[in-house]
C-alpha cells in the first residue's frame, strides 16, 4: 500500500470519528490542524484561554439546577483539568513548530 493510500485511509478514519458529532471542519481544516491550533492561540493567548475555561467551569457549578455532587463534580473538574493540559500541550506544539 502506498504512503498516499495510507494517508487517505487515515483521513477517512479521522473524518468518521469527527462526523460522529458534526465538526464543521473541511478537508483543508483537517489537513492543516497545526495552523488551526496557531490560529486559536492568536485569538486566545494561553493564559486567557485557561482563564476562560476556568470561568466556564465555575459558571457550570453555579448554574446547575441541582448542586453538583460527588462523581459528577469530580468528573467535570477532571475534564476541566484535562482541557487545560490539552491547551498547554497544544501551545507547546504550536510554539515548537513556529520556532523551527
Amino acid at each position: 500500500m502506498s504512503l498516499k493510500s495510507d494517508s487517505n485511509s487515515d483521513m477517512e478514519e479521522i473524518k468518521k470519528l469527527l462526523d460522529y458529532q458534526p465538526s464543521g471542519l473541511s478537508d483543508e481544516d483537517i489537513e492543516n490542524a497545526d495552523s488551526e491550533m496557531e490560529y486559536f492561540f492568536v485569538n486566545f493567548p494561553l493564559h486567557e484561554a485557561r482563564a476562560n475555561l476556568w470561568e466556564l467551569y465555575k459558571g457550570w457549578v453555579h448554574l446547575e439546577a441541582e448542586s453538583p455532587e460527588g462523581e459528577e463534580m469530580t468528573d467535570m473538574l477532571f475534564f476541566c483539568n484535562q482541557m487545560i493540559s490539552l491547551l498547554n500541550f497544544s501551545f507547546i506544539v504550536t510554539r515548537q513548530k513556529q520556532n523551527r
